[in-house]
């Protein structure tokens, strides 16, 4: 009787263990799956709004249709933020030169260690904290113009695609043409490791060390070699209108693992939506234009030593020497929380303009005749463009 009630006990709580964990999984899914829907699902929306504007403004100088368009993306942008921060919950702390990024307004190249396509939305979140966020542009690989919409709205944007195994510079500092105007305020966002570092991938990390080497250069261990060129290219391009180059070195907390292994891979956007990060530490180093070294050799030696100190503080970190508030030149983090009522507002923009979409049924074919015209044209258009 005894050990039929104890096995009668133990079916019950292995039935709740089962029944929690699928909650769970469902829970993480309903995370992942609902932000993907909201961001994508309101693109075509976006997109008949820009185009609208696009249009009225193609008779007006270019930095008026810039200034409008720059106030449109933020909007949507802080729409992403309203997931990635409030809805995730994770902790944004930030290390460095914090008050000198985050008083003024600039005008900056920011380049940073790269490791997940989140690191397009940390370079937002920090843009949010000066208020910049609009004005936020990517040096990006030109196979991102292949998404729909989204490619041709970036180079619209003024963005920069170019080709990671062949590097045109010519029309790389033809797209930057655009952003001399100092009407037009730009935060150029550029990874100069060019790929995204993997501890997993040890072929490219050792391939990257061998690179370093031949060159006569410090071998790297938590980043790869950074391609400088680029870097090069915006830095005179953008001398007029720029005010500093802000290095950022990015952690992100779930990705310390144990003592066997010592660095986890970084969270995908799918993955980070869930919130499976708690926290983003964030180094923030202001650099005057003026320091930066003009001779291209000597610019090459001086972006090496800048991710040769990520690369030690890095290790610092992922080496359990030292907690994030030490090992980030022993100095406290300052958690800087995002406006929630910004990004719920943006949040709630959104759904309104998609409610006639949604409940419609002319608004439901526009949606979808937008999703497939708009795309053609953008595909259309940056050929004629040759943008690839």
């Amino acid at each position: 009787m005894h050990s039929s009630m104890c096995k009668k006990c133990i079916f019950i709580k292995m039935r709740q263990f089962h029944s929690d964990i699928t909650a769970t999984k469902c829970l993480k899914h309903v995370k992942m799956v609902v932000p993907t829907i909201v961001m994508f699902g309101v693109v075509p929306q976006y997109f008949l709004i820009w185009l609208t504007w696009r249009v009225v403004s193609c008779l007006l100088p270019n930095w008026i249709y810039q200034a409008g368009d720059d106030i449109y993306y933020s909007v949507y942008q802080k729409l992403v933020l309203f997931f990635f921060e409030h809805v995730t919950g994770t902790k944004l702390i930030l290390y460095g030169n914090v008050e000198e990024v985050s008083t003024k307004k600039e005008r900056v190249i920011y380049i940073s260690n790269h490791q997940s396509t989140v690191d397009w939305v940390i370079v937002h979140m920090l843009a949010d904290r000066q208020g910049s966020i609009g004005h936020v542009r990517y040096v990006m690989k030109d196979s991102l113009q292949l998404v729909p919409m989204y490619g041709f709205y970036f180079y619209e944007h003024g963005c920069v695609f170019v080709k990671r195994h062949y590097f045109d510079s010519n029309k790389m500092i033809s797209s930057l043409q655009y952003l001399q105007n100092k009407r037009i305020p730009t935060w150029m966002v550029i990874f100069p490791e060019g790929t995204r570092y993997n501890p997993l991938a040890s072929n490219v990390i050792e391939k990257s060390r061998a690179f370093a080497k031949e060159r006569g250069l410090v071998p790297l261990k938590h980043v790869l070699t950074p391609k400088y060129k680029g870097f090069h290219i915006a830095l005179e391009n953008m001398k007029d209108n720029l005010d500093a180059v802000y290095d950022a070195t990015v952690i992100y907390s779930c990705t310390k693992g144990d003592k066997k292994t010592l660095r986890m891979k970084a969270p995908s956007m799918f993955e980070f939506v869930t919130g499976c990060c708690d926290a983003v530490y964030i180094h923030i180093n202001r650099i005057d234009t003026c320091s930066i070294p003009a001779n291209e050799s000597e610019l090459k030696l001086w972006l090496h030593n800048i991710f040769l100190k990520k690369d030690r503080l890095l290790e610092d970190y992922y080496s359990g020497k030292q907690s994030p508030s030490k090992c980030l030149l022993l100095s406290q983090g300052i958690r800087s929380p995002a406006n929630l009522l910004q990004n719920l507002g943006c949040f709630v923009f959104f759904m309104t303009l998609s409610a006639p979409f949604i409940f419609t049924s002319y608004g439901r074919s526009l949606y979808w005749k937008t999703w497939i015209f708009g795309s053609i044209f953008g595909y259309f258009w940056l050929g004629i463009r040759s943008v690839s």
